[in-house]
Order: C-alpha cells, then sequence, then structure tokens
C-alpha cells in the first residue's frame, strides 16, 4: 500500500515536471548561442535562443497550419486569416497594434506558406516585453469581425490580380497545381477570387478555433533574450486568454 504522503509527494513531482518541462537543445560557447525549449503543460512550445552580444530581440509565432490544411472550400482561409489578426483584439484596435511596434522602432510583419504562419516582431531587447504582449494579444485575443472581413476582401483580392499579373508567381502556382493537382499542396496559398469571396467571419473563426490550439503553436525568440523571462510571460498571456 502506498502511504499518503508518498502519493502526495509522487504527484508534486508529476506536477513539477508537467510545469518545468525545459530542455537544453544547443549548450553554446560561453553563454552564446543557447538554444532552450519549455513545453508548458498545454502542449505551447516555447524556444529561445540566447545572444547577449547584440541589443535586439525577435519574437515570433509560429502557427502548424498553411493552405494545405484548407478543404477546397476554405482555400485561402488561413492567409485571410493572417490579415485579420491584424484588425484588432478586446484590448488593441488595428491602429493600437500597428503604433504599439512602430512607436518603439520595431517591425512587424507576418507571412503564410502552404504548411505554416508566423506572426513575428522585431526590436530592441529593451522593448522584448511590449512585442510579446503585443503579437500574443493577437493571437489570442482578435476580434475577427464581418465588417473586418468585408474590409480586407478587396486587399486580398488585390493581392490574387498582383500575382496574375506576376509571371514568377503565376509560374509557382502552375507548377504546384501540375505537381499535387487536387491535392491542398497544389491550391494557391491567397485562394481564389470564388473562394475569398465566399468566405465569412463565421466560418473564419472555426477554422481558428480549430487550428490556433496551442498544441499547433511554437513561440520562438532570439537575440538578447532571457528563456525563464520569455516564458513566464508568454505564459501569462495564453492564461489569461483562457
Amino acid at each position: 500500500m502506498t502511504s499518503s504522503s508518498s502519493t502526495a509527494t509522487a504527484r508534486t513531482s508529476s506536477e513539477a515536471r508537467a510545469v518545468a518541462r525545459t530542455q537544453t537543445l544547443i549548450k553554446g560557447t560561453n553563454g552564446i548561442g543557447v538554444v532552450r525549449k519549455t513545453t508548458l503543460p498545454g502542449g505551447l512550445r516555447i524556444v529561445t535562443e540566447t545572444l547577449p552580444s547584440v541589443r535586439s530581440a525577435t519574437f515570433g509565432i509560429w502557427a502548424h497550419v498553411g493552405s494545405r490544411d484548407e478543404t477546397p472550400a476554405l482555400n485561402g482561409a488561413t492567409h485571410y486569416l493572417e490579415h485579420l489578426l491584424f484588425k484588432g483584439t478586446s484590448k488593441r484596435s488595428a491602429l493600437d497594434i500597428s503604433s504599439a511596434i512602430d512607436a518603439v522602432g520595431g517591425e512587424m510583419n507576418a507571412f503564410t506558406a502552404k504548411e505554416y504562419t508566423c506572426y513575428y516582431a522585431r526590436v530592441l531587447d529593451a522593448d522584448l516585453p511590449l512585442a510579446i504582449d503585443v503579437v500574443c494579444d493577437m493571437l489570442t485575443g482578435s476580434l475577427i469581425l464581418e465588417e473586418d472581413v468585408n474590409v480586407e476582401r478587396g486587399a486580398i483580392l488585390e493581392e490574387i490580380a498582383m500575382t496574375e499579373d506576376d509571371p514568377g508567381d503565376c509560374v509557382h502556382d502552375l507548377f504546384a497545381h501540375t505537381m499535387f493537382g487536387d491535392n491542398p499542396l497544389g491550391r494557391p496559398v491567397l485562394g481564389t477570387v470564388d473562394t475569398v469571396n465566399a468566405l465569412t467571419a463565421d466560418r473564419i473563426r472555426r477554422f481558428y478555433k480549430k487550428h490556433y490550439d496551442p498544441t499547433h503553436l511554437v513561440v520562438a525568440a532570439a537575440g538578447n533574450v532571457d528563456h525563464n523571462k520569455v516564458v513566464r510571460q508568454v505564459r501569462a498571456a495564453f492564461e489569461k486568454a483562457g
């Protein structure tokens, strides 16, 4: 029979391991180039590379979702969603999001590929907490309103038109379609005029809920960063979002 104290100790040890699942992936040299990874209990992975000689830091969140995860009717939803996460959250407007990073001389952007999506900000190391707060807020608190969907539709249709006018982009899409056919990898990342016109806020919100689970995300930070501080702030942001 196991004593209650032994059971409690085992439970405490298990919980501690769940909270502190941190690995050093690359030891680096003299504290330079150390790469560490922490996996939170909910499955969110946080990876940092410490480069103390620089005065900048880049923070990003990678979502394991791209155009290959779309059905034919949802072609373009991943890229559409990328646009919408910049349009405002429950505590920031679109202007607040962009001006927060601009005000400290940083840069912020995102991109969508066939197998992943990335949102990132590059700032001075002293402003890393701000970058973490803004990017995490975008990923966890975006409103995805119908009015924003309608506004961004025009911008995305313009992107499609520009792609069709660019020979290099056309060849890339034709090659993918020839190689992969009706497989999702053969479809354009931007979607088509018909699929983009058919997407609604409700359909995009459901796509977001399905694919932006913490287990599908990897948080990465590089530069003059402290791994433990990054983990604490990211964890607090995601726990607050529920």
